[in-house]
């Protein structure tokens, strides 16, 4: 039975609500960092997102919402450089992460299953 947890011998980090503070922070300090790829249509008349991921240590997982692209890379960058080849105006965005970039076209987010942006109207 070599799947079975063996039986602890230490004594118990804490309190139960001490040790599952200690997970949670463990969780949140080795969360993977999101992204998503997004396309730009002209020149910003409208963009969508293309495919979301997830950013591991050591590799990231893209995936597109209709399915049709599924993939592991060794990281964003990479993933990118792929997905340009298909001749898309593709951008890199680090969701977790603030941006240093701005806006200056105002955009609300789309409705639950529409890619696409719509600006706000005044």
């Amino acid at each position: 039975m070599d799947d079975v947890m063996p039986v602890p011998v230490d004594t118990p980090l804490g309190t139960p609500e001490e040790f599952h503070q200690l997970m949670v922070e463990l969780a949140t300090d080795y969360a993977p960092r999101r992204f998503a790829v997004c396309e730009e249509y002209g020149d910003r008349v409208d963009g969508r997102v293309y495919a979301w991921g997830v950013a591991f240590e050591e590799r990231v997982w893209l995936s597109a919402d209709d399915r049709t692209l599924t993939g592991s890379f060794a990281n964003a960058e990479i993933a990118m450089g792929v997905l340009r080849r298909t001749g898309r105006q593709l951008r890199l965005i680090w969701i977790d992460q603030p941006s240093a970039a701005y806006v200056t076209d105002e955009c609300v987010p789309p409705p639950r299953n529409e890619g696409h942006w719509r600006r706000r109207r005044s």
